[in-house]
C-alpha cells in the first residue's frame, strides 16, 4: 500500500498524521506501530505464468514481528512504508465481485481513515458500521459491540485480504463498476485496490450460470488443474503463499462469496460423509467417481487441510459433505460454518417472526418479494439449478420452529438497480380469538453493504475462537446468527435472531473468562513459549540461527541461453540451437536463485507454486542494472527466481539503479552445446563501470535500512525510550554473509577497492559474518605455468584479488582458475592423478598463507577439494564452524545417469552458495523425519523406518531404534558405534557384496542400501527384533544410548556457540524458522553430558506444547556440519543445478539433501 503521506488520502483529525491503535486492542504478536495494507503481491499459482511484483511499496517484512513498540504517534515520513504481519487473514472466493471489492475497500479506507464527499457534497468518514466485532458496546446495559469489552478481538485494520476470482477484472475497477460506494471514495481507492493481484479461480461450468461463462478467463487451466486433485493442490498452494507472503500470524478464514452453485449431488449420496471418503473422492478421476465435486467443496477442503476455517456464504450444499466437519474436527481451532449469510431481508424476518411469537401471536404466512441487479442475481436468472438451491435456503429458515409457517419467496433480476436490494415482506399471524394480524416491511439497501460486515465478523470470530481452541460445536452454535440456515454442527438451533445473539454473547464471554482464568492458573509457565502442535506441521533439524540473510554482490547480467546448440569448434558454418531461455546470469543472479530455492520441507507438488520456509531468511542482490528493457527483465527475474520462498529483496538494487540513468544492463549469449559444454558471448555493459563507491553506497543503504519513522517521543520516559530503541534495533534486518562474485570481470572492483568493500561488508553483518569470494573470468596470463608455482608474496600483490584475500573467509575457484592464478601444473591424465592432486593441494595452500580461511576448488568431473586454515585465522571469523580448523576433504563428483541432460551454466555459483549455507547451518536440537518425494516420511538411512508390527512388539525398544545410531564409550575412552538393524543386515550380506562389487566399498554401500530399501517391513522388523535380543544378551542398558551417531557422521563434536548463534529455549519455539511458533515436532533427547533427559512433552490446558530445554536434544543443538558433509551438501546443490530435470524446480528440500549428504562419507566403516 501507499505510504500514509499519499495525497489521495486525507487522514482524520490533524492532516498527515496516523494514530496507531491502542496496544490493548492488538494481538500480542503485533506492534502498535504496524498498521498495514490490505495485502501484498498475490498471484496465480501457475509457475509458468506467475508475475509477482514485490516492489517496495507492497512488500512485507517478516522481521518486524519481533517489535513490540508502545503506543506512539507516527508522523508522516514521505519515504516510510508501513510493514507488518497481518493479525488475521481473510481469503475470499469471488473477491472480484461486489462483496470482495467492498470488503477490500472498507479495510483500506478504515486503515487510512479516508474521508470523502457524498452525493450531496457532505463529508463522510470511514467506519465499520454493522461489524459488531469492530464497534464498542453502547449504553449502560452494553450491547451492539464487543471491541472495548472483550480482550483479544482482532482489529480488522490489521487483516491481510486476498482471494480468487474467475474474472480478470481488477478490484478497484470492480468497485467503480458496481457503484457500490460513493464515487469520490471509489476514485480515491481505485488505483490502490488495482494493485491487488488475484489468484486464478477454479472453474467448473457445471456449477455456474451460462451468463458467467464468457467472463471466466482468469482460471486455472487444464494443464494447471486437470482434475479435482490437482485443483486441490493449487488452492492449497495459494493459501500457503498468501499466509507466507503476508506474514499472517493469526487465523485465516476462507469465505465463499462467489455466485451460488447448484447443489453437488455427490454430497447427498453419502460418498463424502467421512474425511477419508472425501479425500479419496477428490483423488479419484471423475469417470470412476460417478459425479463431479463442486468448487466450493474443493475450496473448503483446501482451507481445512491448511489449518484455516471455511465459511460458506452461498446457498449451495457444501456442508452436506460431512467429511469436511470430520476433517476440521481433527485439528484444533478449525471450523466449517454456513450456510448462506443472513444479511438483510432474512435477518429481519427472523427478528420479526420472533417478535410476533414473543407477543403471543401465531405466524402463519410470510410472503416476500425481492429484486436486485447484481451479478449473483444475474447468475440465478440463468441457472435453474442454482435458483432452486437459493429457494431451498430461503424457505427453510423457520424449519426449526413448531409452527407450520407458509413461507414463500419470489426473487427477480433487475439489472437497472445494480447492487441495491429492495424487499417487500408481508407477515400474517393469528391473534386474539383467531383474528388476523398483518404487518408489512419494506427494505432498501446495498446488498454488499449488508453482507460485508458479516464476512468481517465471521473471520474475526473464527480468529478469536481459534486462538482459544474453543470447541467446534460451541463455535458453530455461537456463529449461527450469521447464516440463513445454520448447518453442520449448528443444525437445529433456534432460528430466532435474538436467541442466536444471546448464544453468541454467552460463548464469547465464557471463552474470555476461561482465557483469563487459565492465564492466572498457569503463572508458573510465565516466559515459556506456547507452541500449538498441529498434524503435518514439523520443525526443522537444521537451520540458520537468528534468521540472518545473505547479501549477494558483484557481476550480474541476463543470460540468453541457446539450448542444445551445435558447433563450438570455432568454425564459420551455420550452427543450430533448439529454443532460447532467458535467465538471470552472473554471480549475483545464480547465487540468488540457488539460495532462494533452498527450503525447509517439500511442497505439495512441483507443478504448483508452493511457499515453504526458506533456509535463508532474506537474500539481497547488489549489482548495477541499467535503465533499459534488459534491466527491467533482470530485476523481474531476480524477484521471481525460484518462487518457493519469495525472500529476495531488490529495493537496494533499485535505489542504486537511479544513480546512473544512462547505464546499460549486461547481456550474455550462451550456447549450451549438446555435450554439456557452454560457450559465452558477453557484453559487460554496466559491469564495466560498476565501481566500489557504488557498491559501498548500496551497503550504506542496507546499514541505514528503511528510513526510521519520526516519532513523537515527548511522552516517553527514559526507560521507555531506551526500550523502544532496543526493540527497533532487534527488529532491524540481520545479515550473516556477504557473497561477492567475479572480481576479474569488474575492472573498478579490484585491488584496494575490493578490500574496502570487504571491510565495509563486515560492518553490516552480525559478528562480522562470513565473506565469500567466487572467482570467474581469470585471464590465462595471470601467472604462466612455466614460471613455476607462485609465491605467497606474489599472490598478495595480485592486482585484482591480492589485497582482498586476507578478508576472505571462503574462496571458490575451479581448477583452471587455480592454474592461472598460481602457475601449478596439472596434467589431467589417469597416470598423473596423484601428482596432480599434490600440485593442487600446494597451490590451494598458497591462498591459506595469504589469509583465506577456507579454499574450495571444484574440478568438474573429478569432484572437489577443500582445505582450511589454522585456529588463529578462524578466530577472526566467529561465524565459521570452529571444527573446520586445519581440515581438508576431497570428494568425487556426484554420479548422474548416462541419459541425464546437463547444463553447467552456474554450477560453480551453485556449489559456492551451497557451501556457504552449509557453513551457516546449525542443528536445532530437533530430530525430524525427512519427507520423501512421494509425500511419505522416513527416518535417516542409518535408522530405517520400522513397521507397525515391529512397533507393536512388546520386546522391541523404540528408543533404541529411533535414537538414530547410538554409540557407547569403551573403557579406553574411544567412541564405539553401536549396531542398528541396518548394520546387522550389512554384516550378513558383506561377503556377497564384496564379491559382486569387486571390493569397491562405495559400490558395496550403495548396493546394500538399495537392497535394504527394497526389503519388506516384515524383514526389517525381524532384524530389529534380532538386534534387541543381541543387546539384551550383552546386558546393554539404556543409559549408554545416545543420539550421537549423526553428530559423528554429519556434525562437529564441538558446539559452535559464539554470540547470538545458538538455538536455545530463551528465544522460544523452534528458532531459525519464520513464524515457527506453530511448527514443532519434538523427539527423544539427550542431555549435554549424554544422559537421557525427560522427553515427555509439557502441555497446557489448550493442548499447547511448552517449549523448553527439556523438549530439545541439547546434545545435538548448535552443532555445525563437519567439512566432509558440508562439501557433500554443496556438491548435491550443484548437481541439482546442472541436471535439467531438477534445474528448474522451485525448491530444494535441505532436509532431504542433508540426508543424502550423510550417506556417503563413511562407506562400510561402521561394520
Amino acid at each position: 500500500p501507499s505510504p500514509p503521506s499519499s495525497p489521495k488520502f486525507s487522514s482524520k483529525g490533524r492532516r498527515g498524521r496516523i494514530i496507531a491503535p491502542s496496544p490493548s486492542l492488538l494481538p500480542p504478536q503485533i506492534s502498535s506501530n504496524n498498521v498495514v495494507a490490505v495485502t501484498a503481491g498475490m498471484t496465480s499459482p501457475s509457475v509458468s505464468t506467475s508475475s509477482i511484483n514485490t516492489s517496495s511499496s507492497t512488500s512485507m517484512n517478516t522481521s518486524s514481528s519481533r517489535m513490540n513498540i508502545p503506543r506512539l504517534t507516527l508522523s508522516v515520513d514521505p519515504n516510510h512504508i508501513p510493514k507488518t504481519h497481518g493479525s488475521l487473514g481473510i481469503l475470499l472466493v469471488g473477491i472480484g465481485g461486489s462483496n470482495g471489492a467492498l470488503l477490500a475497500a472498507g479495510v483500506l479506507a478504515n486503515r487510512h481513515r479516508v474521508e470523502w464527499r457524498g452525493p450531496k457534497g457532505e463529508f463522510r468518514s470511514s467506519k465499520y458500521g454493522g461489524c459488531i466485532t469492530q464497534l464498542d458496546a453502547k449504553g449502560i446495559h452494553g450491547g451492539v459491540g464487543y471491541r472495548n469489552v472483550i480482550h483479544g478481538i482482532a482489529d480488522a485494520n490489521m487483516a491481510a485480504v486476498g482471494g480468487w476470482d474467475i474474472r480478470p477484472t481488477r478490484i478497484g475497477d470492480a468497485l467503480l463498476r458496481d457503484q457500490i460506494v460513493d464515487y469520490d471514495l471509489a476514485r480515491q481507492l481505485q488505483l490502490e485496490l488495482n494493485r491487488l493481484k488475484v489468484f486464478q479461480g477454479y472453474y467448473d461450468r457445471n456449477y455456474i450460470g451460462s451468463s458467467q461463462w464468457d467472463a471466466a478467463t482468469h482460471i486455472l487451466t487444464d494443464r494447471e488443474a486437470p482434475d479435482a486433485g490437482a485443483a486441490l493442490k493449487a488452492i492449497r498452494a495459494d493459501i500457503r503463499y498468501f499466509k507466507w507472503r503476508n506474514g499472517v500470524v493469526g487465523h485465516t478464514t476462507v469465505v465463499w462469496t462467489a455466485s451460488v452453485e447448484p447443489n453437488c449431488e455427490l454430497a447427498h449420496s453419502g460418498c463424502l460423509d467421512t474425511a477419508k471418503d472425501l479425500l479419496e473422492a477428490i483423488a479419484t478421476p471423475v469417470s470412476v467417481r460417478g459425479g463431479s465435486i463442486s468448487p466450493s467443496i474443493l475450496y473448503a477442503t483446501a482451507a481445512v487441510l491448511e489449518g484455516c476455517s471455511f465459511v460458506n456464504g452461498g446457498s449451495q450444499n457444501t456442508l452436506a459433505a460431512r467429511g469436511l466437519e470430520e476433517l476440521a474436527r481433527q485439528q484444533i481451532g478449525v471450523y466449517v460454518l454456513g450456510t448462506d449469510f443472513k444479511a438483510g431481508q432474512t435477518k429481519f424476518k427472523t427478528c420479526a417472526v420472533e417478535y410476533l411469537r414473543a407477543a403471543g401471536l401465531t405466524p402463519t404466512v410470510v410472503a416476500s418479494c425481492s429484486h436486485l441487479g447484481n451479478n449473483d442475481m444475474r447468475n440465478l436468472a440463468t441457472s435453474d439449478r442454482a435458483r432452486s438451491t437459493k429457494m431451498r435456503v430461503k424457505s427453510d429458515i423457520f424449519a426449526s420452529w413448531e409452527e407450520d409457517i407458509d413461507h414463500k419467496v419470489s426473487v427477480m433480476y433487475m439489472p437497472t438497480i445494480g447492487d441495491e436490494k429492495r424487499d417487500f415482506v408481508e407477515y400474517t399471524s393469528l391473534g386474539f380469538m383467531g383474528q388476523v394480524h398483518t404487518m408489512v416491511t419494506y427494505t432498501r439497501a446495498g446488498d454488499s453493504v449488508l453482507c460485508v460486515p458479516l464476512i468481517i465478523d465471521a473471520a474475526v470470530w473464527c480468529d478469536y475462537f481459534s486462538n482459544r481452541s474453543w470447541p467446534y460445536g460451541d463455535v458453530a452454535k455461537a456463529l449461527a446468527y450469521l447464516f440463513k440456515v445454520p448447518e453442520g454442527a449448528a443444525a437445529g438451533v433456534d432460528p430466532g435472531f435474538f436467541r442466536q445473539m444471546d448464544e453468541l454473547d454467552r460463548q464469547v464471554r465464557t471463552a474470555d473468562k476461561a482465557s483469563h482464568a487459565k492465564k492466572k492458573e498457569q503463572g508458573v509457565h510465565a516466559g515459556r513459549r506456547r507452541v500449538r502442535i498441529r498434524p503435518e506441521e514439523k520443525a526443522t533439524e537444521w537451520a540458520i540461527p537468528n534468521d540472518v540473510g545473505i547479501i549477494c554482490a558483484g557481476l550480474a547480467c541476463v543470460d540468453m541461453q541457446l539450448g542444445r546448440a551445435t558447433g563450438g569448434d570455432g568454425g564459420e558454418s551455420i550452427e543450430t540451437f533448439e529454443g532460447e531461455t532467458s535467465i538471470g546470469g552472473g554471480s549475483v543472479s545464480m547465487a540468488t536463485r540457488t539460495l532462494n530455492r533452498l527450503c525447509h520441507g517439500a511442497p505439495i507438488g512441483d507443478d504448483y507454486m508452493q511457499v515453504t520456509p526458506p533456509v535463508v531468511h532474506s537474500v539481497i542482490p547488489l549489482c548495477k542494472v541499467g535503465n533499459d528493457d534488459t534491466g527491467n527483465k533482470l530485476i523481474h527475474l531476480l524477484e521471481n527466481t525460484g518462487g518457493a520462498s519469495r525472500n529476495v529483496i531488490t529495493k537496494y538494487l533499485k535505489q542504486g539503479r537511479k544513480r546512473d540513468p544512462h547505464a546499460r544492463t549486461a547481456l550474455a549469449v550462451l550456447p549450451i552445446y549438446r555435450d554439456g559444454r557452454r560457450g559465452c558471448f558477453f557484453d559487460a555493459a554496466s559491469n564495466a563501470t560498476f565501481s566500489s563507491s557504488e557498491l559501498l553506497q548500496m551497503l550504506q543503504d542496507i546499514t541505514a535500512g528503511a528510513p526510521t519513522p519520526k516519532l513523537d517521543i515527548s511522552g516517553l520516559s527514559s526507560e521507555e525510550l531506551e526500550s523502544y530503541r532496543q526493540r527497533v534495533d532487534e527488529a532491524a534486518p540481520v545479515h550473516g554473509a556477504f557473497l561477492f562474485g567475479y572480481p576479474h570481470l569488474l575492472p573498478y572492483m579490484q585491488g584496494e577497492a575490493l578490500a574496502n568493500v570487504f571491510v565495509k561488508a563486515r560492518t553490516v553483518m552480525e559478528d562480522g559474518g562470513i565473506i565469500v569470494m567466487d572467482l570467474n573470468g581469470v585471464p590465462e596470463g595471470a601467472h604462466a605455468p612455466g614460471q613455476g608455482l607462485r609465491s605467497p608474496e606474489s599472490l598478495r600483490s595480485d592486482s585484482v584479488i591480492g589485497s582482498g584475500l586476507q578478508h576472505v573467509d571462503i574462496l571458490h575457484m575451479n581448477e583452471d582458475e587455480l592454474i592461472c592464478l598460481t602457475g601449478c601444473r596439472i596434467v589431467g591424465t589417469v597416470e598423473s592423478q596423484h601428482e596432480d592432486e599434490f600440485a593442487m593441494m600446494n597451490a590451494a595452500a598458497l591462498f591459506l598463507r595469504c589469509g583465506v580461511a577456507v579454499v574450495a576448488v571444484t574440478r568438474g568431473g573429478r569432484g572437489c577439494y577443500i582445505c582450511c586454515n589454522d585456529e588463529d585465522r578462524f578466530a577472526r571469523s566467529k561465524a565459521l564452524p570452529s571444527s573446520w580448523v586445519d581440515c581438508t576433504t576431497k570428494l568425487n563428483a556426484m554420479e548422474l545417469s548416462p541419459d541425464t541432460i546437463i547444463n553447467t551454466n552456474g554450477a560453480g555459483d551453485a556449489f559456492t552458495s551451497g557451501l556457504l549455507v552449509a557453513a551457516m547451518l546449525r542443528h536445532t536440537g530437533m530430530t525430524v523425519p525427512v519427507r520423501a518425494t512421494d509425500g511419505s516420511t522416513r527416518k535417516k538411512t542409518q535408522s530405517p523406518t520400522i513397521s507397525d508390527d515391529a512397533v507393536a512388539d512388546s520386546s522391541f525398544d523404540l528408543k533404541t531404534e529411533f535414537n538414530l545410531s547410538p554409540v557407547q564409550t569403551t573403557p579406553s575412552g574411544n567412541i564405539k558405534r553401536r549396531p542398528t538393524p541396518y548394520t546387522l543386515y550389512m554384516r550378513e550380506h558383506y561377503v556377497t557384496l564384496k564379491t559382486r562389487c569387486n571390493d569397491d566399498k562405495k559400490a558395496m554401500f550403495l548396493k546394500c542400501h538399495e537392497m535394504w530399501e527394497k526389503e519388506s517391513d516384515d524383514v526389517k522388523s525381524m532384524y530389529a527384533r534380532k538386534l534387541q535380543e543381541d543387546m539384551e544378551d550383552e546386558h546393554l542398558n539404556e543409559s549408554t544410548m545416545r543420539n550421537a551417531h549423526e553428530s559423528d557422521v554429519m556434525m562437529d563434536y564441538s558446539i559452535d556457540g559464539g554470540n547470538n548463534t545458538s538455538f536455545n529455549s530463551g528465544n522460544g519455539g523452534v528458532v531459525g524458522l519464520p513464524n515457527s511458533s506453530s511448527m514443532a515436532v519434538l523427539s527423544g533427547a539427550s542431555s549435554s553430558n549424554g544422559a537421557p533427559v525427560n522427553s515427555t512433552l509439557s502441555y497446557d490446558d489448550d493442548g499447547c506444547v511448552l517449549i523448553d530445554d527439556e523438549n530439545r536434544n541439547l546434545y545435538l543443538a548448535n552443532r555445525a556440519l563437519n567439512l566432509e558433509s558440508a562439501a557433500q551438501l554443496a556438491s548435491l546443490v550443484a548437481t541439482h543445478h546442472i541436471d535439467i530435470g531438477t534445474r528448474d524446480k522451485n525448491h530444494l528440500d535441505v532436509g532431504a539433501l542433508l540426508e543424502r549428504a550423510m550417506i556417503f562419507p563413511h562407506g562400510l566403516e561402521e561394520i
